[in-house]
């Protein structure tokens, strides 16, 4: 009776103890796999630099990128987060699409420089001044090393310059800007989407009132 016992005792531990193996593996896999990704969101809002001077009057700001109306609720990734190995930990993302912002940045620097900005999403027949952006990039990336985080924006736009009901120049801008901080490295992105920004208004408001303004 004695070794019955023993017997049967033997095959519940053996059996116990393959489930337990069996369960500490599975709880261990996800760890295996790495961490997952996941998402840094960008809340980002443009503030002016106010360098252009000399405008006037209407001028009609529109895009051919993305329809206004019926657009989905998306979230768009415009950059990934990566440690200091240069293994991917994340996606930089943001709710608003690329070319909300660039139009935005137009909107308010227009408007500082003296005009009397109207977005429209068809450039009206005839129209005096107008602006429509056809292609815009923003790519924002972040390395988050132990002792420093290091950020790089880069932004494209391409545009039309509208005059008197036509199309008199097209215009094509890149900028990038790199940042590194030891302190406030939530803000890091946010100050490095600014500067790129900034430095593309900067060219592209002066090149546009000149090109409007001609007499």
């Amino acid at each position: 009776m004695g070794n019955r016992l023993s017997a049967i005792t033997g095959k519940m531990f053996k059996f116990g103890l393959r489930e337990l193996i069996l369960f500490i593996m599975t709880a261990c896999l996800p760890l295996m796999a790495g961490p997952a990704i996941a998402g840094q969101n960008v809340n980002f809002l443009y503030h002016p630099t106010a360098l252009g001077s000399g405008g006037s009057g209407d001028i009609y700001l529109s895009q051919s990128i993305h329809p206004v109306s019926g657009r989905p609720q998306v979230e768009w990734i415009i950059g990934g987060i990566k440690n200091g190995s240069g293994e991917k930990t994340g996606n930089v993302v943001t709710g608003r699409p690329p070319v909300d912002t660039l139009m935005d940045a137009f909107s308010q620097e227009l408007k500082v420089a003296g005009y009397n900005v109207i977005p429209v999403e068809v450039m009206p027949d005839g129209v005096a001044k107008g602006i429509k952006l056809t292609t815009v990039s923003i790519r924002l990336d972040e390395v988050d090393k132990i002792y420093k985080v290091e950020a790089n924006c880069n932004v494209k736009v391409s545009l039309g310059v509208w005059r008197n009901g036509m199309e008199i120049k097209k215009l094509d801008y890149e900028s990038s800007y790199e940042n590194t901080t030891l302190l406030d490295r939530e803000m890091i992105l946010l100050k490095a989407e600014q500067m790129a920004l900034e430095q593309v208004m900067a060219r592209a408001v002066r090149d546009i009132i000149l090109l409007i303004e001609q007499k």
